[in-house]
């Protein structure tokens, strides 16, 4: 349990990656902030699950989008907890698949203000607490996508390459205070963004990953208890691809 006495919050927690995160977290040692937007029953599970692990836990619904909403995230937290959040997983993101002229303003400023603004705005707030403490862990979810490309969804690919740039910056500003900042970057999981790719889709999907699976979200939160971790006190500014080897760099 190398996370004991540390507190983490996870943006996005309701289920999916975040989810898996979330509890591995807890499972480390961490009592968790469990963020949630829409699916609050989702977000009343995974805390239960945190607790079952002899862990605390505190359930708070904020758009990441919204800097109002993230502040008044950052003062319950507070309220709760008095040293402050350690570690900040930006994990929150949504996506649609569009074509690029498929795409008006309005969709497009949605998805970057969730995954790009919402990333900032929690940074922020949160990292404020931990360069009293001269001690924090930000950790951003990105994507393969913003590797690779995407032909559905350009929005989406756009705002995880974003968080790369967010996150090179944020370590090289942090690194004085013992904040360090990486990403991951997830290729193909089991999650309800790719429940519907099913039968001969799903074939050829698979048969681009070498290690002939999809990835838990589990497994995602394995390298995330890492990075957060004193084990992990020398990586900053980079980027975690775990992918089964779908695309090597």
């Amino acid at each position: 349990m190398f996370l004991k006495g540390k507190l983490a919050l996870v943006t996005g927690a309701s289920r999916g990656i975040g989810r898996g995160t979330a509890i591995e977290l807890a499972r480390e040692g961490a009592d968790v902030v469990v963020n949630y937007n829409l699916q609050r029953a989702k977000a009343v599970e995974v805390a239960r699950e945190i607790e079952a692990l002899g862990r605390r836990s505190l359930i708070i619904k904020a758009d990441v989008a919204n800097a109002t909403e993230v502040l008044e995230m950052r003062d319950k937290v507070a309220a709760e907890f008095k040293d402050g959040v350690d570690i900040l997983v930006n994990n929150a993101g949504i996506h649609h698949h569009l074509k690029s002229w498929e795409i008006d303003e309005t969709e497009w400023r949605r998805i970057m203000a969730v995954n790009v603004d919402g990333a900032f705005l929690c940074t922020k707030a949160f990292t404020a607490g931990m360069r009293a403490k001269k001690w924090g862990r930000v950790i951003n979810i990105s994507s393969s996508d913003a590797f690779t490309g995407t032909d559905h969804e350009a929005h989406y690919g756009t705002s995880k390459a974003a968080l790369l740039g967010l996150t090179r910056a944020l370590a090289l500003e942090l690194a004085p205070y013992n904040i360090t900042v990486n990403t991951i970057a997830p290729g193909w999981f089991e999650t309800d963004m790719t429940s519907g790719v099913v039968g001969e889709q799903r074939k050829r999907a698979l048969e681009r990953v070498p290690l002939g699976r999809m990835g838990q979200p589990a497994e995602i939160g394995y390298v995330t208890a890492f990075l957060a971790s004193d084990k992990a006190s020398f990586i900053t500014g980079q980027t975690i691809h775990i992918n089964g080897g779908e695309a090597m760099y």
